[in-house]
């Protein structure tokens, strides 16, 4: 009865890997569909437009994620093995676009490059990347010196982090803390973590002194401010200018949390006040749009989707007999997990902004195209397991039917 409730499923449904994530992908791009359509409003009016066409295209870079991730899904595992390590290093390299570009023409972005009208991000690439390049080198080494954990896992994540906080300095706080779980995952020596922890708190210090004569990692003068305010507020005495200043500055935060507080008696979908109102509500406050317009039941959904889909992570890498699945699996979970975490902390002022937005939900772009692209590899890695499972499956049938 089991075998054939399964077959119908199969039939009815026909790729492999855990349907559940694939569920989960649809949820996603449903709710996102939904507020991408409520929160474009003012940003359809400034640019002559209106929120319907930004739905369509919205539901376009869908359809060319659900591509790429149906592309990665079908890569087979050994080919991501490959080419891990050289895919980490393109992306070093494709990180130092955007800076000569910017040295060339001081009004580009530190942050992007544009191909064919396409606006990629190396950082979201580089979120990908090293979680494969980990998953390689953890398999490959056994790093029973000082020495060899220096050169393949601190030096080239350090040079990845460096060039990535020129751009954006959140970025770089999602790769080394996915990093340093996945080596707390994978068991690695504690007197290796406590190094890397120190060499990373050095080189932090090493940073914001260098910026502070030099200017070169401009992010970090907005990463200070925004810290500050968050912990000390408004300060006690302040001129018109200065206080017009700092008003500007925690304008965003301040709308953020009204649109939570009027979450408090949802207002239906498209009911939402603070969206012609929020900075970017279809990208950094994407879940200030939901809570307000959903309330307490959005607010909780859409939280409990990325923990079951973290979930369902963790069965997968429990089922995986290679160490290079096992990681890239629980690694690229993490990622998907602990950006949502950092969108929703900063939407509920529970940490000072950090202009991430809502994987898989908040308005398209390079951030949706690559991380369907790690929602392909995990279901890749599913897909991997299934297929040999089955074959240790059938061959003791085809043994038992020779005798």
């Amino acid at each position: 009865m089991k075998n054939d409730t399964t077959g119908r499923l199969r039939r009815a449904f026909p790729f492999r890997g855990d349907r559940i994530i694939w569920l989960t992908v649809l949820f996603f791009a449903m709710i996102s569909i939904l507020v991408v359509y409520s929160s474009t409003t003012a940003l359809a009016y400034r640019n002559a437009s209106t929120p319907f066409n930004y739905m369509v295209t919205q539901f376009k870079y869908y359809i060319y994620g659900f591509c790429i991730m149906l592309i990665c899904y079908r890569i087979p595992l050994g080919i991501y093995r490959r080419i891990a390590v050289t895919a980490f290093y393109a992306t070093i390299l494709l990180l130092t676009v955007p800076i000569i570009m910017h040295l060339a023409d001081p009004g580009h972005s530190l942050r992007s490059f544009t191909v064919k009208g396409f606006d990629i991000q190396p950082s979201e690439i580089a979120k990908v990347t090293v979680v494969l390049y980990l998953g390689r080198i953890l398999e490959k080494c056994s790093f029973t010196k000082t020495r060899d954990f220096m050169l393949k896992i601190v030096a080239p994540i350090g040079v990845l982090c460096g060039l990535s906080l020129i751009g954006s300095a959140s970025v770089v706080v999602i790769i080394c803390t996915v990093s340093f779980l996945i080596l707390v995952s994978y068991g690695m020596p504690r007197k290796y973590l406590l190094m890397a922890a120190g060499l990373a708190a050095v080189a932090v210090l090493a940073v914001f002194s260098v910026n502070k004569f030099t200017g070169w990692f401009s992010r970090l003068d907005t990463v200070e401010g925004r810290v500050e305010r968050f912990f000390t507020g408004e300060e006690k005495e302040m001129t018109e200018e200065e206080r017009e200043e700092y008003e500007d500055k925690i304008y965003q935060e301040e709308q953020a949390k009204k649109a939570i507080q009027l979450g408090r008696i949802p207002r239906g979908p498209g009911g939402s006040i603070q969206r012609d109102i929020l900075p970017n509500p279809y990208d950094d406050y994407a879940y200030c749009i939901i809570v307000e317009e959903y309330g307490l039941i959005g607010a909780i959904g859409v939280l409990m989707l990325y923990i079951w889909f973290f979930y369902r992570c963790i069965i997968i890498a429990g089922s995986c007999s290679r160490l290079f699945s096992t990681v890239t699996v629980l690694g690229l979970g993490l990622l998907v997990l602990f950006q949502a975490f950092l969108h929703i902390f900063v939407n509920t002022g529970l940490i000072p902004v950090t202009g991430q937005n809502l994987p898989m939900i908040s308005k398209g772009g390079s951030s949706l195209i690559f991380m369907s692209c790690a929602f392909g590899i995990i279901l890749s890695v599913n897909r991997t397991s299934e297929v040999i499972k089955d074959k240790r499956q059938k061959e003791p049938e085809k043994e038992g039917n020779n005798d």
